[in-house]
């Protein structure tokens, strides 16, 4: 049975598992590949904080396996190649979940980072399917060193995926803290000049066939959810709603003006595009990752936060995006309640800030500079933002404090 299921309650099969998963014993890569998806399906729900817990669980139990080590696959594989993939896989995808999740619970470490992990790196996702896995995947160094290789490698888009969460993970290291401008630039060149490295093949998520590369999908996500991580708190838009905890985009600490923080508001809102670009893919939204309503809730959060700052000839621009999101997050919550759960205030805020009367969104607008331009140089305080009572909301706070179940109810509460 699955969470799609048409024909049982996704709540009993909740518990079922759960309760499968708290009896057992079992210490295996098995067990270990069952607690990272029920984590994932527990998060998406409505439950981060169980979600976080069966994930740490997983983790905890994949390293006392030795699944971070390269001999594991190849020892517990019984030869199958397909079998050593998948367990190669599994200890990517913990170091992938747990980035994710730590970038929404904002945590600044990882567990899967405390160890040395010599795991060869994944295959394309099609080899897999198709059973044509290989023994001889690319090392985590390889992989590194392409930038400066004379000769180019193929890396499956997996590769990239992970690289991502490794950036993402430098972001969130210094996510609490005042670093140093230069440790700021230099993550900030790691994020820009993670796209040049994308080989052109890989260019365009989508296939002749019309099917979207989920991997580099969740990759780019990664990239631009990390530079809105990045840049928010050091610009000025993060002032405009200081307790936006919403859920998957729980507030984050403003750091002390600078001279740049013009440009950090703008890379964090064209990252915020981005993020709305990719939602505006054709393709089927039960094969994205449930993780991508969080990207979707923090880019609405940063568009949001510059329709009150930009010109009046930007806002229909923004209000199209939001559209968009919301749209979006409305389909979702047909599958996954977190999406429900913060539709309702997306869609609130949202009405309070594009009605607004300081700006009558019209595109013929002559009297308005450029969307070109950032537009954020505008002083304004939290007494002219209407739609901040909204982030008072005690529902809308961060999920991190409250106990089970009160921000997202049971479907029939």
């Amino acid at each position: 049975m699955s969470h799609y299921s048409a024909s049982q309650s996704g709540d009993s099969l909740r518990i079922h598992t759960a309760t499968a998963l708290k009896d057992s014993s079992e210490r295996t890569a098995f067990m270990v590949q069952a607690r990272l998806l029920f984590a994932i399906a527990v998060h998406a729900r409505g439950e981060p904080n169980e979600g976080l817990a069966m994930l740490q669980d997983a983790i905890e139990l994949a390293i006392s396996l030795g699944m971070n080590t390269k001999s594991f696959s190849s020892s517990n594989g019984g030869s199958i190649s397909c079998l050593e993939e998948s367990f190669r896989r599994t200890w990517w995808e913990l170091f992938v979940v747990e980035g994710i999740m730590s970038a929404i619970h904002r945590r600044s470490t990882m567990k899967t980072t405390t160890v040395a992990s010599e795991v060869l790196l994944p295959c394309e996702d099609s080899t897999y399917t198709d059973g044509a896995c290989f023994s001889d995947s690319p090392t985590l160094a390889q992989f590194a060193d392409r930038h400066f290789a004379e000769e180019e490698m193929s890396f499956s888009s997996s590769c990239y995926r992970i690289e991502a969460v490794k950036i993402l993970s430098r972001v969130l290291s210094i996510a609490n803290a005042e670093a140093h401008p230069d440790e700021v630039q230099a993550i900030d060149n790691s994020l820009a000049a993670w796209t040049h490295y994308v080989p052109p093949e890989k260019r365009d998520l989508i296939s002749n066939s019309g099917e979207v590369d989920e991997m580099l999908f969740q990759a780019h996500m990664v990239i631009h959810w990390a530079t809105i991580l990045l840049h928010m708190p050091r610009s000025e838009l993060l002032s405009v709603h200081p307790t936006a905890d919403i859920f998957c985009a729980k507030g984050d600490k403003q750091m002390p003006s600078t001279d740049t923080k013009h440009a950090h508001a703008s890379k964090a809102t064209d990252a915020s595009k981005e993020l709305s670009n990719l939602a505006a893919f054709r393709c089927p939204i039960q094969k994205h990752t449930p993780f991508f309503i969080c990207a979707l809730v923090i880019a609405s959060v940063v568009q949001l936060a510059a329709c009150t700052l930009h010109n009046c000839r930007c806002m229909y621009q923004h209000k199209d995006r939001i559209t968009l999101v919301v749209g979006l997050l409305k389909s979702l919550s047909l599958n996954w309640a977190c999406a429900g759960s913060v539709l309702v205030k997306i869609k609130k805020i949202a009405a309070k800030v594009l009605k607004s009367e300081h700006c009558t969104m019209t595109v013929a607008s002559t009297q308005c500079d450029s969307c070109t331009d950032s537009g954020l140089g505008t002083s304004i305080g939290a007494e002219d933002v209407p739609w901040l009572e909204f982030f008072d909301d005690p529902t809308i706070m961060s999920f991190d404090r409250f106990a089970p179940g009160l921000l997202f109810p049971d479907e029939g509460s």
